[in-house]
């Protein structure tokens, strides 16, 4: 069963300087937001899962609570394509066997990318890091791939960086898989698209958006389709009748989540 950290536990190991036993094997670790879980993301951490095995570590994952663009880009941002419960849960089906969730803010966006790789080092025995080839880190995004390749063999922890993974749309263009791009594709209710990119039907979590209601957010965490009458399936295969009006679920059903086939 995959094991949940929060910041604030990594930020305890480093004031009393003991590690959880936990860590003492070994870790690899990707850092990212991961939201949706798509192709590309399957490929980086097939790879990190393939390179622990190898070396006999922990595989793990970063990542925060939100994705990044509902906090830096909040006035345009359309929602999630995943839950933190639904992506947790697709870590472990991909092998991941422990995730590390923090609530980016100003105090953890201000750490310089060294001092942050450095922390992964001592409070999770880090020997291993996994990233896409375009991955920056720290304050202001400074630190890049060249940088982390400088700090990881001057500190023995070896990495890996992968090259993106791309579409071939119905007009045979090419396009780069991406969270943002995927988003595109849910607005315009193109699902048989959004189910090849993710490698699996998108799906409401149901549980959250009753959550977000209940504590009277205006917007649901989780980015909805174009208004109409939708006919989903519950998580017991059940026919489930979902009607979108303004941008809102008319009809909250009882189940945990509902998938668009």
């Amino acid at each position: 069963m995959i094991k949940t950290f929060y910041w604030n536990d990594i930020q305890s190991f480093l004031n009393t300087g003991k590690m959880d036993p936990f860590f003492e094997r070994g870790t690899g670790i990707s850092i990212g937001c991961f939201d949706g879980l798509h192709l590309g993301h399957r490929v980086l951490l097939g790879e990190l899962t393939k390179q622990c095995k190898k070396e006999n570590l922990l595989a793990g994952v970063f990542t925060f609570k939100r994705p990044l663009p509902a906090i830096k880009h909040s006035e345009d941002y359309q929602g999630d394509i995943t839950s933190l419960n639904q992506r947790i849960k697709l870590f472990e089906e991909l092998g991941i066997d422990f995730v590390i969730i923090v609530d980016f803010d100003e105090t953890f966006s201000s750490i310089l990318g060294t001092d942050f790789l450095n922390i992964l080092l001592n409070a999770c025995n880090m020997e291993l890091i996994a990233e896409g080839i375009d991955f920056r880190c720290g304050f202001k995004g400074a630190t890049d791939t060249q940088a982390i390749k400088y700090w990881a063999d001057k500190n023995d922890v070896k990495y890996v960086f992968v090259d993106p993974v791309y579409h071939t749309t119905a007009d045979g263009t090419e396009e780069r898989v991406s969270s943002s791009y995927i988003r595109g594709m849910i607005q315009k209710g193109f699902f048989t698209s959004v189910t090849e990119l993710l490698s699996r039907p998108y799906e409401l979590d149901l549980e959250q958006i009753r959550s977000d209601m209940i504590n009277g957010k205006e917007s649901n965490s989780q980015i909805l389709p174009p208004d109409g009458v939708y006919h989903t399936l519950s998580e017991n295969d059940e026919p489930v009748r979902l009607e979108i009006k303004d941008g809102k679920i008319l009809n909250i059903s009882l189940c945990s989540f509902v998938r668009f086939e």
